[in-house]
């Protein structure tokens, strides 16, 4: 006989599969944040020789202008926008009552209240393909760019801010 599995328990796993990709996604671009910043947790800035602006400033008199490298490169901040799932399966019986593999009456607290007894559906992803070929999966995820968050633009805009000139250079120093 083929393993068969309750439609809402299907379902759960596939939603779950996204927001844990989406966590991994958030995950990996906080990764590469400590990438911006020292071992001291300074961030990490280029120092850009170019000629002096200054109004005294001589003709070969150059500025040291720092400024910091996160602000400077583009971050990519990406979210899930669209998961479309289609799957072939076979439906099973409908069984009235709890199923064996329901466990939200074990977990209080966020979860929320137990749901009442109600038929639940089971399907066997396992077959259901064309032709007795077996059960067919396709997932398609489509991702988009994202504004940074109010705290990351907030941090990027005060290092915007602590860039400038630090010394000039006059011929021969």
């Amino acid at each position: 006989m083929a393993a068969q599995t309750s439609l809402n328990t299907l379902i759960e796993a596939i939603a779950g599969a996204v927001v844990d990709a989406q966590d991994r996604i958030e995950q990996h671009q906080m990764s590469h944040l400590s990438d911006f910043f020292d071992e001291d947790n300074r961030p990490k800035s280029v120092v850009i020789r170019m000629p002096s602006m200054h109004p005294d400033a001589g003709e070969d008199d150059e500025d040291l202008y720092r400024a910091p490298i996160l602000p400077l490169v583009s971050t990519n901040v990406l979210r899930i926008k669209e998961v479309e799932i289609t799957f072939d399966a076979d439906i099973g019986p409908l069984i009235e009552g709890d199923t064996p593999d329901d466990d939200s009456t074990s977990q209080p607290g966020w979860k929320g209240k137990p749901a009442s007894s109600r038929p639940h559906l089971r399907v066997d992803p396992a077959a259901g393909g064309k032709e007795g070929k077996g059960g067919s999966v396709h997932v398609m995820i489509r991702v988009e760019g994202s504004e940074p968050t109010d705290g990351a633009a907030r941090l990027m805009n005060h290092l915007s801010q602590t860039q400038g000139v630090f010394k000039t250079f006059k011929p021969g120093d």
